[in-house]
């Protein structure tokens, strides 16, 4: 049984990679889906509605984003006047948590998953 959801979001000027991952009861934590979009305001909207409609159970939903310059504010502003439980992370912890799972290449994906996990691990 899943337990909580978390949507990692690697925001960058002109789009956004996302990954959601689950973690059950038995603390396992798994990576169901990535998807990109762009850092517009129609993507958010459809990202939002992708969400509400995938997830509509009373399963905890919590989304994490690494502060990136102002890239993040927009999309940061819009999921939260939308109701949904927004952490930014400050880049350098997002970092160090990548290097904990052993991870050490760095591109969008990878972030998006890491901050994904992180978000059930840690939120």
């Amino acid at each position: 049984m899943t337990i909580k959801y978390s949507v990692g979001l690697d925001i960058s000027s002109k789009k956004v990679n996302g990954s959601i991952s689950l973690i059950d009861e038995n603390q396992k934590v798994t990576v169901k889906s990535s998807i990109v979009f762009y850092n517009t305001l129609k993507d958010f909207r459809s990202c939002h509605f992708g969400l509400k409609v995938a997830y509509q159970t009373r399963v905890p939903l919590v989304i994490c984003m690494e502060a990136t310059g102002v890239y993040h504010e927009n999309c940061a502003l819009y999921l939260f006047e939308k109701g949904y439980n927004v952490s930014i992370i400050l880049p350098n912890k997002a970092k160090h948590y990548l290097i904990s799972m052993g991870l050490k290449s760095k591109n969008d994906s990878i972030d998006a998953k890491g901050l994904s996990k992180m978000g059930v691990e840690q939120s």
